[in-house]
């Protein structure tokens, strides 16, 4: 090749070395004078340069949870009106100009991959903040990851005690306590004698003592007459359920996930007509799903039975911030449901954090959420300070009629 000439994809400094004002470059479609050259070389540089500040200069939110196993289609209703929220956000120009972004990976409830997985986010993604985990197991894991790394985990889909024991973990929703504690009052207006299923494990176990201690200490019109335990992974609870009914109790809690209270309900329902006994009310906490009940078991075993709630209903524009979610749901075509709501609340507190930090970096989101105080999201008050991690309070009990219609 003439010395006059180099070739279009030599590197700059290259042909910088090798070429004199006035020579010329090869390149497709013809010859370019190198001055022209130069300048275009500046202008890719720029473009590069420019995506690559806009790439650091988001926002990178991590999450795990489980999207694969017995809570998969949950999380997906979550994560739906979480990013909602968060679209809508980016979509008004995002937080200070940098926009949102939430890395989601599957843990499928297992402890040891949710560990992993919080660490692959905090150090290979450099994310500023953990959101949305869920069930107490993973949750427990992917906070000692956290704590050891300084970053904080907001939002996890659990309402155990140890979420608000740690330093770095934040919580929206009540605590499984205050659920329970809504329960008790709401059976204790006149002596009733009570079942306790309970789920073997850190869910069920911790939750059953507290009812035990509670009981004997403040509702002493509740008697507990069985208490029975089960594998969370079981869906046969037959013998338990032949146990419970043989006690005649007026009401069970039932304290179990999802996929275990159906079989529950539907067995109860079951043995109940075949023995001819009266079938007892079952309350279950938030984690389990009224409407996928009604619609998988039908009016006959999920009517009358009370459901624990740890937001408003989402049906009712009773506060500016349903009305705010309906008008998003809307919008964004999607179903209204309390589990979307939780994620479109949550992501709501995420941003408020986000907004208020003044470097979004795990250190500053972590003092910003012990400074936060009290924070009303417009009918919905959630608090945090550097000695409680509470966050909401908000306790309702649901149930459905026989056309599928909430009734408070």
């Amino acid at each position: 090749m003439p010395q006059q000439y180099a070739a279009y994809h030599s590197p700059p400094n290259q042909y910088r070395h090798r070429l004199h004002p006035g020579q010329k470059l090869i390149c497709p479609g013809g010859l370019l004078h190198v001055n022209t050259m130069k300048k275009f070389c500046a202008l890719i540089v720029f473009c590069l340069a420019s995506f690559s500040v806009m790439a650091a200069d988001e926002i990178l939110i991590g999450q795990t949870a489980d999207f694969s196993s017995m809570a998969g289609p949950q999380m997906k209703e979550f994560n739906a009106g979480a990013l909602t929220y968060i679209n809508k956000v980016n979509g008004a120009g995002g937080v200070k100009g940098r926009q949102i972004k939430l890395i989601s990976l599957d843990d499928g409830y297992a402890a040891d991959k949710a560990a992993q997985n919080a660490k692959e986010l905090i150090q290979n993604k450099r994310v500023s903040a953990l959101f949305g985990i869920r069930g107490t197991d993973p949750t427990e894991a992917v906070m000692k990851v956290a704590e050891a790394a300084g970053v904080p985990v907001i939002a996890p889909v659990t309402g155990a005690d140890s979420v608000r024991k740690s330093p770095v973990t934040f919580p929206v929703r009540a605590s499984y306590r205050s659920e329970i504690e809504a329960m008790l009052r709401h059976i204790a207006f006149m002596p009733t004698k009570i079942a306790l299923l309970v789920q073997n494990d850190k869910f069920g176990l911790p939750l059953a003592t507290f009812i035990e201690e509670r009981v004997a200490k403040e509702y002493r019109s509740i008697t507990i007459v069985r208490k029975v335990t089960f594998d969370r992974k079981a869906t046969d609870l037959k013998p338990q359920v032949a146990t419970i009914l043989n006690d005649s109790p007026s009401a069970v809690i039932a304290l179990c996930n999802p996929t275990s209270c159906e079989a529950f309900s539907r067995e109860v329902l079951g043995q109940a007509r075949q023995s001819q006994r009266p079938r007892p009310t079952i309350y279950q906490t938030s984690i389990s799903d009224i409407y996928a009940q009604f619609k998988k078991l039908g009016p006959e075993v999920v009517q009358g039975n009370p459901y624990s709630q740890i937001l408003p209903d989402p049906h009712r524009t009773l506060s500016p911030l349903t009305k705010e979610y309906l008008a998003a749901m809307s919008k964004a075509n999607l179903p209204v449901t309390y589990r979307n709501f939780e994620g479109y609340v949550s992501a709501k507190v995420l941003v408020a954090a986000l907004s208020r930090s003044p470097s979004n970096s795990p250190k500053g989101l972590l003092d910003t959420l012990e400074g936060m105080g009290s924070y009303d999201l417009g009918g919905l008050t959630v608090r945090y300070s550097s000695d409680d991690h509470q966050g909401s309070k908000y306790v309702d009990l649901v149930t459905l009629d026989g056309h599928g219609r909430l009734v408070h």
